[in-house]
Formats: C-alpha cells, sequence, structure tokens
C-alpha cells in the first residue's frame, strides 16, 4: 500500500483532500498516540532475518505518498487510526495483518480500513475470516476484535470506542476525534483547517492557541479573542505542557 495513488477502478479514494500528503510519520503518529516506530512499520513495512536464516517480511498497512516532507495524507491516518483501534484490544499487529488482508479482499476495497463498510460489514467480514482460516492464532486474533452478541457479529468495546470518535462522508472516514485531547473536543478534518487540529467547536486552528499561549499570552485573554471557554484554553495548554 506504501505510495499507492487512487483512481477509477482502483478501489482506492482519489479525492485530492484524502491523498494530499499533510503529516510527516512522526506527526501523524503523534496525532493518534501510537509510538513513532510502531507507525514507521505500519507505513513502510519492515524485514527481519529469523535465527533460522529465514526472512520475515511484513507489508506496508498505511497509504503514504512521496519521499520527504509529509508523506502521509489523510487517508492514511485514517488507516493508521483504525490499526490503532485493533492494536488497543491487545491483537498482535503480526495476527491483525492476514485479517486486513481478507478485509480488503471482501469488503472490494484497498483502504478498507478507511471505509464506512469497516463500520457497517467489518465484524462479520472478520468473523468470516475467522471460520475459514485453519490457524488458531488467526482464530484467537478475530476473537480479540469481535464478539457474536444475540447471533449479531459485533466489534468489542474497545473497537467500537474507536469508531465513536470518526464521522463518515460519502463513504470514507472524513474527521477523527482526537482520542489524546480527553478535557476539549479536537478533529482532524481535512476539508478544515488543512487537516490539522482544530477546536471542533470553533473552527480554531489548535496551534494558533498555543502559539499565542507560548507567546506568554493570558489565558483570559486568548479564550475572549476566540470565543472559548477558558476551560478549552487551559486543557490545550495542559495538554501541551
Amino acid at each position: 500500500m506504501h505510495a499507492r495513488t487512487g483512481g477509477p477502478g482502483t478501489g482506492l479514494i482519489s479525492d485530492f483532500r484524502y491523498v494530499t500528503p499533510l503529516y510527516t510519520k512522526a506527526e501523524a503518529a503523534d496525532l493518534i498516540g501510537v509510538p513513532r516506530q510502531s507507525f514507521r512499520n505500519w507505513a513502510v513495512g519492515y524485514a527481519y532475518k529469523r535465527m533460522d536464516g529465514v526472512v520475515v517480511a511484513a507489508e506496508p498497512l498505511v497509504t503514504t505518498a512521496g519521499a520527504s516532507g509529509p508523506t502521509v495524507p489523510f487517508v492514511g491516518l485514517a488507516e493508521a487510526y483504525m490499526l490503532a483501534a485493533f492494536r488497543s484490544a491487545g491483537v498482535p499487529m503480526r495476527r491483525i495483518r492476514p485479517a486486513i488482508r481478507w478485509l480488503e479482499e471482501n469488503i472490494g476495497l484497498e483502504q478498507a480500513l478507511a471505509s464506512e463498510r469497516l463500520m457497517t460489514d467489518g465484524a462479520e467480514v472478520l468473523w468470516d475470516f475467522r471460520e475459514q482460516t485453519t490457524d488458531p492464532a488467526e482464530r484467537d486474533a478475530v476473537d480479540g476484535l469481535v464478539v457474536v452478541t444475540s447471533g449479531q457479529q459485533v466489534f468489542r468495546p474497545v473497537v467500537r470506542n474507536y469508531l465513536r470518535r470518526v464521522t463518515y462522508q460519502d463513504g470514507w472516514i472524513k474527521s477523527i476525534h482526537l482520542p489524546r485531547y480527553e478535557q476539549v473536543e479536537v478533529t482532524v478534518d481535512p476539508w478544515i483547517n488543512g487537516g490539522q487540529p482544530t477546536l471542533t467547536r470553533r473552527g480554531i486552528r489548535v496551534a494558533d492557541v498555543l502559539s499565542r499561549l507560548g507567546a506568554g499570552e493570558d489565558s483570559r485573554d486568548v479564550a475572549e479573542d476566540y470565543d472559548l471557554d477558558l476551560s478549552e484554553v487551559e486543557a490545550l495548554r495542559l495538554q501541551a505542557a
């Protein structure tokens, strides 16, 4: 998936707002709260040699574009966000990878993690994978993500909590309520402020607020100028500390 681009008939999203690189890998990792090395492994893949000499390689799972500067488009950030959801369920990434391949093949989209169909059909598709695979570890991986409730396959609560933080438009994730901000609602949306973290209620970039606080301005003055609650400004100050 590394450096892939969308187009008609490819199963890839092609809207420029989704595919234009907006973040460095380090910035993207920090936004969704995952270790930077983990994000890099998801974005570029990795390879290592076992003691028996066999080389194990893992392909990228996150869409990127370009070789330097910002390389992660919003669709890549959305994919990584859902990978973080799966990882938060305690499932090893090496077990998640074959399940994601199954998702993409059976949902019919190469960027299934960023699609609305993950929310509507994903649990059922993953359960089908569980029934098809002969690898006990892969079955256990699906068990870590999906549970059957009242005869219906649904994602486990930890994954559902991540899904509740996203909104969809035209079948794709449009915005993400960033989990790292607990006391104030901050979202990233490629339609607003170029996908930069934004105070949802007022549409103001977090960076603008922090810049003024960093310059020594009083929190009350900043809050008044932006029509924010003082508690929102203070929450951002503490988050940045």
